[in-house]
C-alpha cells in the first residue's frame, strides 16, 4: 500500500513514479482509447456509402460542418454532451469521442510536467490519441492544436514521425494543401521511415494532389503507395481510385490493368473486387460488340454472393444494352435493378433516370417525366448538380406536357368547328358510340368478377388439386378433381347431351326468354340514353364556342402554344425535328402576324442545325425579304459582324451589369439601343430573357403602359419556361 500511494504523485520525478504513471497511462487508459478509436475506423470503413459512378475519396470520411460545440469529457460516458454554456443535449456518444475522452484523462490524471519538462513518456501518446479523435468528428483545429502540442514540446518523441502525418492530413482539411505538400515531402526524405508510415505519406500526398485537381502527382502518389503498401485495404482503395484516374485521363489499357491486379488481390475486400468487375465493363469501348460484357455481367449476376450488389450490376447491364441499341433489355435490366431486395436509394434513382432518358430519347414525355419524379421523389433534400439539373428538365417536360394537351383540345376543337352541322352530329355520335362500348367493356368486366367471387364461395374453387406421381397439376389431368366435378354436375344439372345451350331442356322457352331480354335491354338502353345527358349529341354541341371573341381566344391560345412549344423543343431539348412539326404547323394554321417572323427565323436556325437542308435557304429567303428591317435579318445577313463582337471578349454578364446601369441613371432611349445590339450579338445566350425583360422596363419608362404590355406579351411568348417569362406573365396579369 505504502509503495503504491509514494508512486502515485504526479509532482515527484522518481523512476518509481515515472514508470508507474507511464505504466498505468499505456496499459489501463489508453489501452481502452486505442480500443474504441480501432472500433470507429471499422465502422468508419464498414458503413461509408462510396458513389462508385465517380471517382472515390482517398480518405472515406464525411466532413461535418457544424460540429463547433465542445465537449464535456466527464459527462460522455453517460451518454450526453454538455457545452461550454452548461446546456445539456442528448447526443450519440462515437467511439471517436470515448478515445478523446480516455486521451483527456490520460493527460489530466497522468501528466507529470515538472519544471517544464514532461516526464511521462506515454504523453505524447496521448495528445496524439487525442488529435486523431477530434478529426474523425471534424473537429480540425482542435486535432491542430493536439498535433502542434506534440510537435513542440515532444520533438524526440518515438511518435513524432506520425504526428506530422497526421498534422500533414490536418492542414488538407483546413485547406492548407502546399504547407501539407513541403511537410509530407520532407517526411518522406526520412530513410528511417516505416513502410506503413511511408504508405500513408504517399496516400495522404494523393489526397493533397486531389484537392488542387493535379492529376499527374496524384497518380504518381497512389502507384508509389502502392508500391510500399503494408495495410489490405487502403492498398485496395488505392488501385481502385488509381484504375478510376487512369480512365479519366483515357489510359483504358492501364485502367483495365489496374482493375484487374485488384481483382487478383487476394486480401482485397470483395466488395471492391466486385465494383472492379463493374469499373472493367465500363471501359468497354462504344460501338464494339459487347456479347463478352454482357455474358460476363449475367455470370456475376448468378453469383449467390453478389446479391447485395445486384442493382449496380443490373444497372450496368442496362447501360451495356443501352449503347447496343436494344432499348427494351435496356429497360428490363433498369427494373431489375430498381426492385432488387438490396437495392440502395442512390441506385434506384439512377436506373429510374436511365429509363426516364430512354422515353424522353423517343420523345415519350409523359413517361419519362413519371420516372423523373421517381428520382427526386428518392433524393428527398439533396441539393447536388445532378439533382437540380433533373429537377429544371422534369419542370420543362411539365409545360410541355400541358402545352401538347392544349394542342390536342384545341386542335379537335378547331376541327369539329370546321364541319358543318350535320358532319358534327355525326362525329358526336361515334364518339357516343365509343363511350357505350366502353361502358359496356367495363360492366362485363365487373361482372364476370362478381361471377368469380361467387364461384371461389361455393367452394369449389377450394378442392384439393394436390397429385400423386403421375397425375396432372391442371384440372382434366387430375382424376381426383375430374371426378369429383362431374359428380357435383350430375347432381346440380342431371344428364344433358353435349349441345348448344345444354342448359335448357325446353329450347322454346329460352327463345322467349332471349326476346324479353333483348326487348329489356333495349328498353333499358333507351332509359338509360334519356337520362344521360353525355349520351346526347346535343351534349356536346351546345359546348362550342359560338361567338366571335370565344373562336379569336381559341385562334391565339392556339398559335401561342404550337410557338411556344416549339421553341422549347428547339433551345433546351436540341429536339429539332420535333420543333420544325411544330413550327411548320403553326404557318399551315395561319398564326397571329406578331409571331410570322419569329416562326421562319427559328425554324431557319432548325434548319441550319440539320446540315445541307434546303429549307434553311427557303427560311432565310422568307425573313430577310418579307422583312428587310428586322433583327432577324440583320442576323442572317451579317453573321460575321456578330462573331467578331463576340470575340471581343465582353461576356453577356458584363454587358448586362453595363446596361443596367444606363436604365438605373434613367438612360432609358439609350438603354434599348444597347439591349437591341446585345440581343444580336449574344442571341442564344442564357441572359437573353434577362436582356428581354430590361428592355421592357425601359420601354414601359418611354412608351407606357400600352408598349409595355406588348413587351411583357412577347417575353411570355418566346420565353415561357424561363424566370423572366414567369415574370412577364404575373406582370400582365396585374396590368390587365
Amino acid at each position: 500500500m505504502l509503495f503504491i500511494v509514494a508512486s502515485c504523485s504526479t509532482k515527484k520525478d522518481t523512476f518509481l513514479n515515472r514508470e508507474y504513471h507511464a505504466m498505468v497511462t499505456e496499459y489501463n487508459v489508453m489501452y481502452n482509447g486505442e480500443l474504441a478509436f480501432q472500433k470507429g475506423l471499422t465502422e468508419i470503413n464498414e458503413k461509408y456509402e462510396d458513389n462508385y459512378w465517380k471517382v472515390l475519396p482517398i480518405e472515406p470520411l464525411t466532413i461535418y460542418d457544424d460540429v463547433l460545440e465542445v465537449p464535456d469529457y466527464s459527462s460522455i460516458q453517460k451518454g450526453t454532451d454538455k457545452t461550454k454554456k452548461g446546456k445539456e443535449k442528448k447526443k450519440p456518444v462515437t467511439p471517436f469521442d470515448i478515445a478523446e475522452a480516455k486521451a483527456v484523462k490520460a493527460v489530466q490524471k497522468h501528466s507529470m510536467n515538472i519544471g517544464g519538462v514532461e516526464r511521462n513518456r506515454k504523453i505524447d501518446d496521448a495528445y496524439l490519441l487525442l488529435g486523431k479523435s477530434r478529426y474523425y468528428t471534424s473537429r480540425f483545429v482542435p486535432a491542430m492544436e493536439a498535433f502542434n502540442y506534440v510537435i513542440k514540446h515532444y520533438p524526440e518523441a518515438n511518435l513524432i514521425d506520425e504526428t506530422m502525418l497526421w498534422k500533414a492530413k490536418t492542414d488538407i482539411r483546413l485547406q492548407n494543401e502546399d504547407v501539407a505538400i513541403v511537410m509530407l515531402n520532407e517526411l518522406l526524405e526520412k530513410e528511417k521511415l516505416s513502410d506503413e508510415l511511408r504508405e500513408d505519406s504517399y496516400t495522404t500526398l494523393a489526397l493533397a494532389y486531389s484537392q488542387l485537381d493535379s492529376i499527374v502527382p496524384l497518380i504518381n502518389s497512389l502507384q508509389k503507395a502502392i508500391s510500399v503498401s503494408k495495410d489490405p485495404y487502403q492498398k485496395s482503395r488505392n488501385l481502385f481510385i488509381l484504375g478510376q484516374l487512369y480512365r479519366q485521363e483515357n489510359y483504358m489499357n492501364r485502367s483495365q490493368e489496374t482493375f484487374q491486379e485488384l481483382i487478383d488481390y487476394r486480401k482485397a475486400p470483395y466488395k471492391l473486387k466486385v465494383y472492379a468487375e463493374i469499373e472493367k465493363v465500363k471501359n468497354h469501348p462504344e460501338g464494339s460488340d459487347a456479347t463478352t460484357v454482357i455474358k460476363r455481367l449475367n455470370k456475376l449476376i448468378s453469383i449467390r454472393e453478389n446479391r447485395p450488389y445486384l442493382d449496380a450490376l443490373y444497372y450496368q447491364l442496362a447501360e451495356v444494352e443501352k449503347q447496343q441499341g436494344n432499348e427494351e433489355n435496356a429497360i428490363a435490366a433498369y427494373q431489375m435493378s430498381v426492385h432488387t431486395k438490396q437495392a440502395k436509394d442512390f441506385q434506384k434513382g439512377m436506373s429510374y433516370e436511365g429509363i426516364g432518358n430512354i422515353y424522353f430519347d423517343n420523345s415519350n414525355y409523359a413517361k419519362a417525366g413519371a420516372y423523373y419524379d421517381s428520382v427526386l421523389q428518392l433524393s428527398g433534400k439533396l441539393n447536388t448538380k445532378r439533382i437540380r439539373r433533373l429537377h429544371k428538365k422534369r419542370q420543362s417536360l411539365e409545360t410541355v406536357l400541358v402545352f401538347e394537351e392544349i394542342i390536342i383540345r384545341n386542335d379537335s376543337i378547331w376541327e369539329v368547328m370546321s364541319m358543318d352541322k350535320d358532319e358534327q352530329i355525326l362525329y358526336f355520335n361515334a364518339y357516343i358510340d365509343t363511350l357505350k362500348e366502353k361502358e359496356k367493356e367495363a360492366k362485363e368486366k365487373e361482372a364476370f368478377l362478381k361471377d368469380l367471387e361467387k364461384y371461389e364461395d361455393t367452394g369449389l374453387a377450394s378442392v384439393n388439386v394436390q397429385t400423386n406421381a403421375g397425375s396432372g397439376k391442371w384440372y382434366f389431368y387430375n382424376s381426383q378433381t375430374k371426378g369429383y366435378g362431374s359428380q357435383e354436375f350430375r347432381q346440380q344439372w342431371g344428364k344433358r347431351k353435349l349441345e348448344d345451350n345444354w342448359r335448357w331442356s325446353d329450347k322454346s322457352v329460352l327463345k322467349r326468354d332471349l326476346e324479353e331480354d333483348e326487348e329489356q335491354g333495349s328498353v333499358a338502353s333507351v332509359e338509360e340514353t334519356t337520362e344521360r345527358p353525355e349520351y346526347k349529341a346535343s351534349y356536346y354541341l351546345d359546348q362550342l364556342p359560338s361567338t366571335l371573341e370565344e373562336l379569336d381566344s381559341i385562334s391565339a391560345l392556339r398559335s401561342s402554344t404550337y410557338y411556344q412549344l416549339g421553341l422549347i423543343y428547339k433551345e433546351q431539348f436540341k429536339e429539332y425535328e420535333l420543333a420544325a412539326e411544330k413550327l411548320e404547323r403553326l404557318l399551315v394554321i395561319f398564326p397571329e402576324d406578331k409571331l410570322v417572323l419569329g416562326t421562319n427565323y427559328h425554324l431557319y436556325k432548325i434548319y441550319s442545325e440539320l446540315e445541307n437542308d434546303p429549307k434553311a435557304g427557303y427560311y432565310s429567303n422568307v425573313v430577310v425579304n418579307s422583312y428587310p428591317n428586322s433583327v432577324f435579318a440583320k442576323m442572317i445577313l451579317n453573321p460575321e459582324e456578330i462573331l467578331k463582337e463576340r470575340a471581343t471578349g465582353v461576356s453577356s454578364e458584363s454587358r448586362y451589369k453595363e446596361v443596367y446601369l444606363l436604365y438605373d441613371a434613367g438612360d432609358y432611349i439609350q438603354a434599348v439601343y444597347d439591349i437591341s445590339d446585345a440581343l444580336r450579338i449574344f442571341e442564344g445566350d442564357p441572359l437573353v430573357p434577362k436582356f428581354e425583360l430590361l428592355k421592357a422596363y425601359c420601354i414601359a419608362k418611354i412608351k407606357g403602359k400600352e408598349a409595355f404590355e406588348k413587351a411583357l406579351d412577347y417575353i411570355v411568348l418566346n420565353y415561357a419556361n424561363t424566370v423572366e417569362g414567369k415574370k412577364a406573365k404575373e406582370l400582365l396579369k396585374m396590368l390587365k
